[in-house]
């Protein structure tokens, strides 16, 4: 490989570990040939490390993800801890804390903080999605998926995964889908698991609140 020619994916040092960054233009086989190839070289080097992808510039498929997971997995024991897909979207692997902890911002960064987080696709199993405001999902949410946000969160699908709201404290923050038969239900501390099995077609949107000190469900 010339020395002037991009490499398919850059490997950068952190104070945490390490930060994947995908050229632009080479094929997914050649990330994964040249990323199989530094694992083999530098085996000890990366040994048990924790690496974040970064895909800001370089979009790749979920099961491109998997695939590279598996790999940095196996070949060095890596943990892939986290995927950047845009400047506010970050999913995460594999927390080390049981519950997520989203803390609030500086007052200089509220403002920016109420724009809601878009997610424009369906959020599949191991996915797990933080918004420091609200968080509106272009898609379903699987079995296996989680979203958290300060705010509301709006599903314009069908809300199957787990779903924290208020997650910083707010009582007052709604969850809204066209059907809500998720695996949990969370705001603010409180949880909820909504009853299960045949159920009509909600007539536009079911939203969960807080009522009564319970998390309660109801159709629009």
């Amino acid at each position: 490989m010339s020395s002037d020619k991009p490499l398919p994916i850059q490997i950068k040092a952190t104070r945490d570990g390490f930060i994947l960054v995908p050229d632009s233009k080479p094929s997914f086989q050649e990330i994964m040939k040249y990323m199989r190839k530094r694992l083999e070289e530098s085996h000890d080097f990366f040994y048990h490390s924790e690496m974040s992808l970064d895909l800001r510039t370089r979009p790749l498929q979920t099961d491109q993800i998997l695939e590279l997971r598996k790999l940095l997995a196996e070949k060095a024991g890596v943990k892939l801890v986290e995927v950047k897909m845009e400047e506010e979207l970050t999913c995460t692997f594999e927390p080390s804390r049981e519950r997520p902890q989203i803390a609030p911002r500086c007052a200089s960064q509220r403002k920016r903080d109420f724009a809601p987080m878009i997610v424009r696709s369906t959020c599949r199993s191991g996915t797990r999605i933080e918004s420091a405001a609200d968080c509106v999902v272009l898609g379903d949410v699987n079995p296996g998926a989680e979203v958290i946000a300060v705010g509301d969160i709006i599903v314009f699908g069908s809300l199957r995964g787990v779903a924290h709201a208020g997650a910083t404290g707010n009582y007052s923050a709604r969850i809204w889908a066209l059907s809500i038969e998720p695996n949990q239900l969370r705001i603010a501390d409180l949880v909820a698991l909504p009853p299960r099995g045949n159920k009509p077609t909600p007539k536009r949107f079911e939203i969960a609140e807080i009522q009564n000190n319970m998390i309660q469900v109801i159709t629009l």
